[in-house]
């Protein structure tokens, strides 16, 4: 197996979702990633006001793109 530390962050965050979707399928229970506040407020604190600003505009584009009209 391939070390896990050498991965992008995008190709764990990737590799989460096939495993979960997997899980889901086996387990017939959507699972679901959630930060705690507490972490993303450190996070967040961490960022500029450039980076915080791209990371709100892809958060708004991801919401668009996963939620339908009924709310999902």
């Amino acid at each position: 197996m391939e070390d896990l530390t050498s991965r992008d962050t995008n190709d764990l965050w990737d590799l989460s979702a096939e495993v979960l979707t997997e899980l889901s399928k086996r387990d017939s229970v959507q699972y679901r990633v959630r930060a705690s506040e507490e972490s993303v407020a450190a996070k967040l604190d961490t960022l500029s006001g450039e980076e915080k600003r791209e990371l709100l505009i892809r958060e708004v584009e991801d919401y668009e793109n996963t939620h339908d009209s009924e709310g999902c």
